[in-house]
């Protein structure tokens, strides 16, 4: 599915995650004449928490990051294609923590974190491959960045 936001195209794709045997949201900002310039290969910037990414309306605190006007009012960035990749909702921190979670203030039956390294490998095995198959990409480790809001330890990952 393609939404221009004006001169920027914002794709949507359902990718697997076969951990949870259901399908991801993963969207796709584009840099400016993406679409004219064949010959052009992008660095990749994933952003976790994709909901909040985009648009207010969807994001958990009622205001999203503004990635769109920023890139609109600070025409020097460099061009580069922005992805973002949506949370798991209620089970948000199992994905974002590689460990459990032992002190908590919630109720002991509660499990909170352990599921960081699948979710790392859905990113690394699922959604960096699809984004380098399907776009024109610069693929290497010095033109890929991962970006979050909270939650992140588990994110000093390098992609070979």
């Amino acid at each position: 599915m393609n939404q221009s936001c004006f001169y920027l195209i914002l794709e949507t794709h359902q990718l697997h995650m076969s951990y949870k045997n259901e399908k991801r949201r993963v969207r796709v900002l584009l840099p400016k004449n993406y679409d004219k310039d064949e010959s052009e290969n992008f660095p990749v910037v994933y952003l976790h928490d994709g909901q909040n990414v985009f648009y207010s309306s969807e994001s958990y605190s009622g205001y999203s990051w503004k990635v769109i006007p920023a890139i609109k009012q600070n025409p020097d960035l460099p061009r580069m294609i922005i992805v973002g990749i949506d949370n798991a909702g209620q089970d948000r921190i199992n994905e974002y923590t590689p460990w459990k979670i032992t002190e908590s203030p919630l109720s002991e039956d509660i499990e909170l974190g352990g599921r960081g390294s699948e979710f790392a490998e859905f990113v690394m095995t699922v959604v960096k491959p699809f984004i380098d198959k399907h776009y024109r990409t610069k693929s290497d480790k010095y033109h890929t960045a991962m970006i979050g809001s909270s939650l992140k330890l588990f994110q000093l990952i390098a992609f070979v």
